[in-house]
């Protein structure tokens, strides 16, 4: 520790507290640099991703007999959605743009009007109470 010329205490700290972190530091970088570190740590990784993996593909199989969607489920219905969102904002650029098929083609045709199959309804037979002829009121009754 270096000689302070003045008693102060957070100096003091400040030395203290670098001192012990220069210390931490060479301690981590020999241990880190180790062989036996560096195997600890690729098998612990390993074993983590073995775990990650196999309980990924137990929660696939949970969510399957459950009849759940699954992350690779949702990730490719995400996909298409970006596909069809895509597809549709070129559409509106080249309607915009006047680029269409569909626009070049109508401006040189007349439009095509849709061929009428369906067949109004019928008239209405008359039936027996519309043959029959109304009854008249007697005079002196009103109705309200």
């Amino acid at each position: 520790m270096t000689q302070f010329s003045s008693l102060d205490p957070m100096a003091i700290w400040r030395e203290l507290t670098a001192q012990w972190e220069k210390n931490t530091n060479e301690f981590a970088n020999e241990t880190m640099a180790s062989d036996p570190f560096r195997q600890g740590m690729h098998g612990g990784m390993n074993a983590s991703l073995t775990a990650q993996k196999t309980l990924g593909e137990l929660m696939a199989r949970y969510l399957t007999l459950l009849n759940l969607p699954t992350r690779a489920d949702i990730q490719a219905l995400g996909e298409q959605l970006q596909r069809i969102d895509d597809h549709l904002a070129d559409i509106r650029r080249a309607m915009e743009g006047g680029r269409s098929p569909a626009a070049s083609a109508t401006a040189t045709a007349p439009p095509i009007k849709p061929r009428r199959t369906k067949q109004p309804p019928a008239p209405p037979q008359p039936t027996a109470a519309a043959k029959a002829p109304a009854r008249k009121r007697p005079a002196g009754k009103r109705t309200r």
